[in-house]
């Protein structure tokens, strides 16, 4: 009965064409102005628009809000350990993580840590994608008489 209640509980995707998702057992969040690391409960992560957003699972109602959205360009690095500390405070966690730091200044949260099983290959699919999506743009330039395309360099 509770294996079904959990499915329930889980938040679906916001389109059935995403391909990169993944449930997550916690989040981990090192708020570095006030210094002290915030958690968040079990949910799910995927890659959406151009952003990686992580929603919490719907069953559990708290004051906080427990969605993220980190812009891919904004990532730094992702790597996955077990362990996790904290830059702010130097406090150590633990666990089994995929952890992403963020540009400065870029928003204004810069350390995450999502808590899973499967930290390795999550981390390894999502530098990929990270490196998909900084690449430029390759546009061909094809004309009537040959069947061969001239690559036009983007500014």
């Amino acid at each position: 009965m509770g294996c079904i209640f959990g499915k329930l509980c889980l938040p679906s995707l916001p389109d059935k064409s995403i391909r990169d998702y993944w449930h997550i057992d916690g989040v981990i969040l090192d708020d570095q102005i006030e210094g002290k690391l915030l958690r968040r409960p079990s949910g799910i992560l995927y890659v959406y628009n151009g952003n990686l957003e992580y929603r919490s699972r719907s069953c559990i109602r708290n004051r906080r809000n427990t969605n993220i959205t980190l812009n891919i360009c904004n990532i730094s690095s992702i790597k996955s350990s077990n362990k996790f500390t904290s830059l702010s405070n130097g406090k150590c966690i633990c666990d089994v993580v995929v952890e992403i730091s963020l540009k400065e200044g870029s928003e204004k949260l810069s350390h995450v840590a999502f808590i899973t099983n499967k930290a390795d290959t999550i981390s390894n699919i999502l530098h990929s994608i990270c490196e998909k999506h900084r690449q430029k743009p390759r546009i061909f330039q094809f004309n009537s008489i040959d069947v061969e395309g001239v690559e036009i360099e983007c500014p």
